[in-house]
């Protein structure tokens, strides 16, 4: 039946019986039994049981055996097949269709306990149980009980200790690892068919797959031919199975394979969408927290995250919105705040630009901090920069400074460099070519004894120039090689040369100071065209005309200009004026404003090595490029060494500052004191009894313009009466006709000098109206006015050069004018002069050789303008008289009136005339660092003292107050000009700061 069953050639699913099962296991039973009856003699039932020998399922004969067939002992029997009858691994019927399900007995509980051993690769194990498990096969269903079988076959057995009575052969030991090796394999290969038939259902390809990669594996593991062979054929058996099912159940498979796609496919849409809506509320969540964080640009870049993981999405876009609008807002906000803040820190830049800088300290270095990291970044420039030098070969350089002490007696020099080289920690590298070039070996003795150590450069050019040897840095070692070698080796460097052969300017001021350099330039300035025409005297000049002409040049003028009476052809000429402003600018500059190339290159090739260059016919040249200012020097590393210190020390000499300050202070004293008494008196006259004709009033006192009545003082010879009046002046009667008593020595007694003020003090007066009528007036005042004041201009120069500071204030005059001439008409041309107010300073500084004092050449100039008058020249005078009368004018009356105006105008030109004064010191004097020395001085006094009184009387104790008077005034001006130098060296400046300034 199985047999016809395979010929139709269903299709079954992976775990129903299949016919080739049922023919493979009826065999493999017919087999057992053959095997067991030629053990036995007899035949083995079908559903007996047999024990497997000690060495496994591979100890049994597999020679060939008859069965016999006994029909007494087939317990077989036939049974009903069911649907729903339990089936085994691979669909066989164990048992009616109304058995119930029963446990796993101990067969297949040590069944499975052995596959569990095998997957944890301990095949001894995994063959006990599997013993065990075959005492038990009557338990397990036929394809369990036939895998059974497959891994006691397949499982060798354990290989038994060697024996302790002899040595173990290397043929015994390659036997035991292929033994462990088969063991190995043989799991591995179960393990692999395990996994295969547990995939067979669920995905065969996959299966296919581990059984493909497992045989590789058997093919290549190094096992016996025959268990390899073995193993072979029970994966070729499952891959062919496999195989068949695959073919068998293709369309189903490939159905499958599709279902499953398209469901992983849906799973994994839905998977990611999910993963999308989580992915977004955590960018959500963060989007929050950054925004209330204020984090505004970090949200916006997670709102377009969220924007890329759902484009789709609303929350998403709007988000973006959200973002970008809360980001600009921001930005706006951030824009105003940075504005408001700029203009607070320029207002505070200026408020800081205010403070005051001492001038105790006129030179200030940085904090130190901010300097020392300046310096390192800066000192790469410091540098050669025309030959890039490799770190190495600094390191060389720098190692060349190594303190070293010699002391060897006929030592070979390769001993003495050895030992420099150790003591240095450098590749000292002895040329041979060099050596033998000036007949030298590494074993020539070397004898030097030095008390002190010394530089190791210092040490070799001790030891090398009487051998006509020398060194030189190159291919990172210290090479020492012949002089001609070196002479040979030309290594081309750019120096910076811009601090050396641009020369320090001079500035100077103008040649004319004062009121008549003024007057010249201003004469210069308005004769201007006029060659030699003189600045001096304006009389001498002859005036400028311009006389009608086609293209305004004289010589093509309608008339000649010589023919005029006033043009004078033959004047004196003065020299030809400067026109050069009165300390209107810098001054005028001292010294070349081009590079300076020549002196430098002329002192380097004449002091360093003079035989060296090419001018000469040496290897060496130099040369200028003044586009950067610099220097191309190709010679040897000697002459470079020797141009660098010569450089150095020119740099170090030029460093040297100078800031000088000139204190022009002008102390000012003005006192004055007066306590003046007033002190008059009047006795009244007698002439007011009856009778009295002489003084009598003839007209009464006007009461609107307070005018006094005439009085009658006709001597009237009939008068009997007699009076005693007053006397203003000789033979002049007082205006009241009594008698007064008075005294000017108060108005007289005023202080001349101090800048006296009478309401500066307290003043007194009241009078005593008797038949003696005293008048009493005291004025008390006293004043002390004193001034300081100080002008010091400071300028900061370099060592031996001039410069110049001005702080004036410049104002124009009209000093004169200059007649214009033209056709039918006449002009005045103005001549303007520039006076400058204020203080002028020029210098020159020389410090001293040993920088502790300097030789100042000052020139101060503190110039100011007093006054200015005016003069005017007559032109024309125009005199206008204006007569009126009214009334009667041959007899006058009280009605005749008569006015006369007379207006006199007149009409020229006016000029300005300034007052201006100046000091100024020209001098040369040797002042200390840090010290003072007084240039020169003035000193004014003024003093004076006025006393006036009535004599005899201003000597009287006590009364003689009210009858003098004196007054004290006093002035007293004292001008100094001081000059305090200060020298600033950088390095130490450097030092002060704390910082060790680079060697």
């Amino acid at each position: 039946m199985a047999t016809e069953a395979a010929r139709l050639r269903v299709v079954y699913s992976p775990y129903e019986p299949r016919p080739e099962q049922l023919l493979e296991h009826i065999a493999n039973l017919r087999q057992q039994a053959r095997r067991m009856g030629a053990m036995s003699g007899g035949v083995l039932p079908a559903g007996a049981e047999y024990a497997v020998p000690a060495g496994g399922a591979g100890s049994f004969d597999r020679r060939a055996s008859s069965a016999v067939y006994d029909p007494a002992s087939d317990t077989t029997r036939n049974i009903l097949a069911g649907a729903s009858a339990p089936q085994g691994p691979l669909g066989v019927r164990i048992g009616p269709e109304s058995a119930p399900p029963s446990q796993p007995g101990m067969g297949m509980a040590l069944f499975q306990q052995g596959e569990a051993a095998l997957k944890a690769r301990d095949p001894q194990a995994a063959l006990q149980l599997f013993r065990q498990a075959y005492a038990h096969i009557h338990e397990l269903d036929p394809v369990t009980a036939q895998r059974l079988r497959d891994y006691l076959q397949m499982l060798p057995p354990a290989v038994e200790p060697p024996r302790p009575t002899g040595p173990t052969s290397p043929i015994d030991e390659a036997a035991a690892r292929q033994q462990v090796l088969a063991k190995q394999i043989a799991a591995d290969v179960a393990q692999a068919i395990s996994n295969a038939r547990r995939l067979l259902e669920s995905d065969p390809k996959a299966a296919v797959a581990q059984l493909e990669q497992m045989r590789s594996k058997v093919e290549g593991s190094g096992v016996e031919p025959a268990v390899r062979d073995r193993m072979l054929r029970q994966l070729d058996r499952e891959l062919a199975e496999t195989q068949k099912f695959i073919q068998q159940n293709r369309p189903r498979i490939e159905l499958e394979e599709r279902n499953q796609k398209v469901a992983q496919n849906i799973e994994r849409q839905q998977q990611n969408k999910l993963e999308i809506q989580n992915k977004l509320a955590q960018k959500v969540e963060e989007f929050n927290t950054l925004m209330h964080e204020q984090r505004y640009a970090e949200a916006e870049l997670v709102a377009k995250q969220a924007a890329e993981l759902d484009p789709e999405n609303p929350l998403a876009q709007q988000l973006v919105l959200n973002a970008r609008l809360v980001r600009r807002m921001n930005e706006g906000r951030t824009l105003r705040d940075q504005k408001e803040q700029a203009v607070l820190d320029t207002l505070a830049e200026v408020d800081r630009a205010s403070v005051p800088f001492s001038g105790a300290e006129p030179y200030v270095f940085p904090d130190a901090k901010t300097w020392r990291e300046l310096t390192d970044r800066r000192a790469k420039f410091a540098k050669e920069v025309g030959r890039r030098r490799s770190e190495k070969e600094v390191e060389i350089y720098r190692k060349l400074k190594t303190p070293v002490a010699l002391k060897f007696e006929n030592a070979p020099l390769s001993k003495v460099v050895d030992y420099l080289a150790k003591l240095a920690e450098l590749n000292i590298y002895l040329d041979p070519q060099g050596l033998a070039e000036e007949g030298v070996s590494t074993d020539t003795p070397i004898t030097i004894d030095l008390q002190q150590e010394v530089k190791l450069e210092s040490a070799l050019k001790l030891i090398l120039p009487p051998l006509h040897l020398t060194y030189v840095v190159k291919d990172e070692v210290l090479k020492i090689t012949s002089e001609q070698a070196r002479n040979t080796e030309l290594i081309v460097v750019t120096y910076n040369v811009a601090d050396l052969v641009i020369p320090i300017p001079n500035f100077v001021p103008s040649a004319g100071m004062g009121l008549e350099g003024a007057y010249r330039n201003a004469m210069a300035t308005a004769t201007v065209g006029l060659q030699g025409a003189s600045p001096y005297v304006a009389s001498s000049m002859a005036p400028a005309v311009v006389l009608a002409s086609r293209d305004g040049k004289p010589a093509t003028g309608v008339l000649d200009p010589a023919v005029l009476a006033q043009m004078s052809s033959t004047a004196s000429r003065g020299p030809t004026p400067t026109n050069t402003p009165l300390a209107a600018g810098p001054g005028g500059a001292g010294g070349a404003a081009l590079a300076d190339f020549d002196s430098l290159i002329d002192l380097i090739v004449s002091t360093i090595q003079p035989t060296s260059w090419d001018e000469v016919g040496g290897p060496g040249s130099i040369r200028e490029f003044p586009t950067n200012l610099s220097l191309v020097i190709s010679n040897t590393q000697e002459v470079h060494e020797e141009i660098a210190d010569l450089l150095e020390q020119l740099r170090r000499m030029q460093d040297l500052q100078v800031t000088i300050e000139v204190r022009f202070i002008t102390l000012n004293d003005n006192f004055f004191e007066r306590i003046g008494v007033d002190f008059d008196f009047d006795v009244v006259d007698g002439i007011e009894h009856p009778g009295m004709i002489f003084g009598r009033k003839v007209t009464s006192d006007d009461p609107v313009t307070g005018t006094p009545g005439i009085r009658d003082l006709l001597d009237h010879a009939r008068d009997p009466t007699s009076a005693t009046v007053g006397l203003s002046q000789p033979g002049v009667f007082s205006a009241d006709l009594d008698i007064p008593f008075t005294q000017n020595s108060y108005t007289l007694a005023v202080p001349q000098f101090g800048g006296f003020d009478a309401t500066a003090g307290a003043q007194l007066g009241f009078a005593i109206l008797s038949d003696i009528e005293a008048f009493f007036f005291i004025n008390a005042a006293q004043g002390d006015r004193r001034s300081n004041v100080l002008q010091a201009p400071k300028v900061t120069l370099f060592n031996g050069s001039t410069a110049m500071v001005s702080d004036t204030s410049s104002s124009p005059f009209v000093i004169s004018v200059i007649p214009v001439v033209g056709d039918f008409a006449a002009a005045q041309q103005p001549v303007i002069a520039v006076l400058n107010e204020g203080t002028f300073l020029s210098v020159q500084a020389v410090v001293s050789n040993d920088r502790r004092f300097v030789r100042l050449t000052v020139v101060p100039f503190f110039s100011q303008i007093d006054k200015v008058d005016t003069f005017q020249f007559t032109g024309s005078e125009t005199t206008t008289t204006d007569e009126s009368a009214e009334g009667v004018q041959d007899k006058p009356n009280d009605n005749t009136k008569k006015a006369s105006k007379k207006e006199t105008r007149r009409e020229g030109t006016t000029v300005q005339l300034p007052t201006f004064s100046y000091i100024t010191v020209t001098t040369t004097v040797s002042v200390p660092d840090g010290g003072t020395v007084l240039l020169g001085g003035i000193k004014r006094l003024s003093e004076g003292r006025n006393e006036f009184g009535v004599p005899i009387l201003n000597k009287i104790p006590y009364i003689n107050r009210l009858f003098k008077n004196v007054g004290i005034g006093r002035e007293t001006q004292s001008l100094m000009m001081m000059v305090t130098p200060r020298i600033i060296i950088q390095e130490e400046e450097e030092e002060r700061l704390g910082i060790q300034a680079s060697p």
